[in-house]
């Protein structure tokens, strides 16, 4: 629920309800389009105003390349994951999963080890078998970690496998153990462990232990089967030990499943649900860690092509509006946006580039790059490049335009996304004016099916009231003026959740969720609610609030 009042200090609560889930409407599509800004009044969600770029801003990628070094400058960008962590290492030098370095358990130097921005993890084919010795593995990951690195290769965020569900049932895990479910339940057993062993080591206080890393949250499958045996299964066996859990979520076909649309409501009812599980379990929300999200694109062919390139940034910019909402609950999210991939470029592929990359080839289809260009990805981090400071208090009367607005000094920031399939003109109402303005540089990203996509920057100094996007299109407009702005009041979110969840439907019959602990008085507030069902059956619920 969200309340706002005109007072000094406003209360902003977000009461999440969840029944059964994943399909959201909106019934606004015929309203006109209209954004309030508000830039005097200051925005927190929890205890955070300010824009923590190192947490939405980052690059499936890590190293020193003086490409990318020089990217991370030009852009205001920081490196995300990559792929190497103890269990890789421990392979390079005995040759066998299972079988570690020698090592002494302990350590002469206590001292509390620095970590870096980034996540480590990678492939459950190299860490985990059925007979293996969890506690073994924990203790070597903490040896790892304490004396065998340094502080760059130390990851801020440790993610023991990446996507290990959906390897379950892989050959290398059957030999010893056939059922897919007992092995995914001894998977999280080891994140579990592993977590424990780091949270008791002081040497690595500083470290973070996230997973699972779901490459497939459709948890509404199987009547929510899904996520009773994965999510909610490791939350049960790990989620003590675990800092912050981490899904993919990609529109398109992840891995495996259907081909799903995952932006907008969607990716925010898998969220909340983790959440209001999260709430229910611990009495608080557990941090998300969303070590990929974007989309997958399909037919195009093998051969690469900057049109099928750009198709993901759609997907990265409808969710990164989602995941800007949750910052007072995001360890950290990474775009799928990898680095040059030059394990790709191979006979075998012929010499085409990975489809992620943010680099590629000057001489396409070649052996041996002889340079690097950016792809059409570099738009994303182009468009939201300057973007930064606290939060001010925004809003859209269709939930298919999403917003987001931030003010640093004299400079004000409005993003604007449509996440419909057509396009929109959307009204722009300053509640409180825009004195001492001077001018706006308006960036947008469109994105088309079959022809290259237009990035457009322009400056003018007459102020926009109404702005038109195309379907899926996303602008920044970065206002200037000639004073500082600012506040003169306050708005601040609160969460609160029911102590039940995932409730079945039945028809004619009244579901009752109890909200405790909520401060009243003038404002607004929102009622998050995610219902899923088939297509066949109503989806239509009358829902009452204190009986209205």
């Amino acid at each position: 629920m969200e309340k706002t009042t005109l007072s000094k200090q406003v209360l902003l609560a977000r009461i999440l309800l969840l029944l059964p889930l994943f399909i959201l409407f909106s019934f606004t599509s015929l309203l006109a389009q209209t954004v309030t800004i508000d830039q005097k009044t200051q925005r927190f969600l929890g205890n955070t105003s300010e824009l923590d770029r190192k947490r939405y801003f980052t690059v499936h990628s890590v190293g020193n390349d003086p490409d990318f070094v020089k990217f991370k400058n030009d852009y205001n960008a920081h490196f995300g994951r990559r792929f190497w962590a103890p269990f890789s290492y421990a392979n390079s030098q005995t040759g066998t999963v299972g079988v570690y370095p020698n090592y002494q358990a302990g350590t002469t130097n206590q001292q509390v080890r620095n970590v870096d921005w980034h996540v480590a993890t990678e492939h459950p084919k190299n860490v985990v078998r059925w007979n293996l010795d969890k506690t073994a593995a924990a203790n070597w990951t903490v040896e790892y970690y304490r004396d065998y690195v340094d502080d760059a290769n130390r990851p801020q965020f440790f993610e023991p496998m990446n996507e290990p569900f959906v390897h379950g049932g892989d050959g290398v895990f059957a030999a010893q153990q056939p059922d897919y479910h007992l092995m995914i339940g001894r998977m999280a057993e080891w994140f579990g462990e592993i977590g424990k062993k780091i949270h008791e080591a002081p040497e690595l206080a500083k470290m973070k232990v996230v997973g699972y890393s779901s490459a497939w949250p459709s948890m509404e499958l199987w009547d929510f089967n899904h996520w009773n045996t994965r999510m909610k299964m490791f939350m049960d066996t790990a989620g003590d030990n675990i800092d912050a859990f981490a899904v993919h979520l990609y529109d398109g076909v992840n891995v495996t499943g259907q081909n799903n649309a995952r932006s907008g409501s969607n990716s925010e009812a898998i969220l909340d649900l983790v959440e209001a599980y999260s709430h229910i379990k611990w009495g608080y929300v557990k941090d998300h860690a969303i070590t990929e999200y974007g989309a997958i694109a399909s037919g195009y062919g093998d051969t690469y092509s900057d049109i099928e390139s750009i198709q993901t940034v759609k997907g990265i910019n409808h969710m990164l509006f989602n995941l800007l909402e949750r910052q007072e609950n995001m360890a950290i999210s990474i775009p799928f946006i990898t680095g040059k991939g030059e394990w790709h470029i191979n006979a075998s592929n012929n010499y085409q580039p990975y489809g992620a990359v943010l680099f590629r080839p000057t001489n396409l289809g070649q052996p041996n790059p002889t340079g690097w260009v950016y792809t059409p990805k570099i738009h994303f981090y182009e468009l939201w490049k300057e973007v930064k400071g606290k939060r001010i208090n925004v809003s859209s009367d269709n939930p298919d335009i999403q917003i987001q607005g931030f003010v640093d000094a004299n400079k004000m920031y409005i993003a604007l996304n449509n996440l419909d399939d057509a396009s929109k003109t959307v009204n722009l109402d300053f509640v409180k004016g825009l004195n001492n303005f001077q001018n706006v540089k308006i960036k947008s990203l469109k994105i088309y099916p079959d022809q290259m996509p237009q990035f457009n920057a322009i400056t003018q100094t007459t102020a926009p009231s109404s702005i038109s996007l195309i379907a899926g299109e996303t602008a920044v407009l970065e206002y200037t003026l000639s004073s500082t702005i600012s506040f003169d009041n306050t708005i601040r979110s609160e969460k609160h959740y029911t102590n039940k969840y995932l409730q079945p439907i039945n028809s004619n019959s009244a579901i009752t969720f109890n909200f405790n602990g909520v401060a009243t008085g003038d404002g607004r507030a929102t009622l998050r609610m995610s219902i899923g069902r088939k297509h066949n059956v109503t989806k239509n619920p009358e829902v009452k609030v204190n009986g209205y």
